[in-house]
């Protein structure tokens, strides 16, 4: 008995889709994840801190590697030469993107931000005071896209690449510490999204099929 196989459109084939893609994917998410993370409809409740938590510092210069994440982006979008790669990697970001959010939406989690205040005059505290006050929230806590994020962007080399993807993964493990030691996210955020990654990685780029080249 043949097994069906689930197929989807193969949307990045050349620079134009590459780009209208891109634009595609960032619009939603800036728009989706600043819509969560200013509006909500249930009220965000706050996460009992487990031992990772209460065992984490509060490491204000981490903000720098926690900054990274949107290098990621760039880089693996438009590094990736095989172009089917790309395209999974965009399947399966958009599906943790969508995911993410709509967690966001039904069971809201911000974290309290308010006990560990950034005091001082460097460099660092300043990064941190900047993205708190204008870049985001504290809340679209659960699960971390930030770590998802990064995480996605690093195992989609891995058919390409083995050694810059473990690279990549191991710079991603940097960052999913640094969301917490610049006190953004719980411990429970960082492996509920590594969870989601996992799942969505081995379903877009194991599972689906993409249609052949028109």
């Amino acid at each position: 008995m043949n097994v069906p196989v689930m197929r989807v459109p193969w949307l990045v084939r050349d620079r134009k889709s590459r780009w209208a893609h891109l634009f595609v994917g960032g619009a939603a998410t800036l728009i989706l994840y600043q819509f969560t993370n200013r509006v909500h409809l249930i009220e965000p409740r706050l996460l009992p801190f487990g031992a990772v938590d209460r065992a984490m510092p509060f490491l204000p210069w981490t903000i720098w590697i926690y900054f990274t994440e949107y290098a990621f982006f760039v880089y693996a979008y438009f590094f990736m030469r095989d172009l089917k790669l790309v395209t999974r990697y965009y399947y399966a970001y958009m599906t943790i993107l969508l995911v993410s959010e709509a967690v966001f939406i039904f069971f809201p989690v911000t974290y309290p931000r308010s006990s560990f205040p950034a005091v001082g005059d460097s460099l660092h505290i300043a990064a941190v005071n900047f993205m708190r006050n204008y870049m985001d929230a504290p809340a679209n806590c659960l699960p971390s896209l930030h770590v998802s994020s990064c995480y996605i962007s690093s195992l989609c080399f891995w058919q390409e690449n083995k050694w810059k993807s473990g690279l990549l993964i191991l710079w991603s493990s940097f960052v999913a510490i640094a969301t917490m030691t610049t006190k953004q996210h719980y411990f429970t955020d960082v492996w509920a999204a590594m969870i989601l990654t996992g799942l969505c990685y081995w379903f877009f780029f194991y599972v689906l099929e993409l249609d052949p080249a028109e």
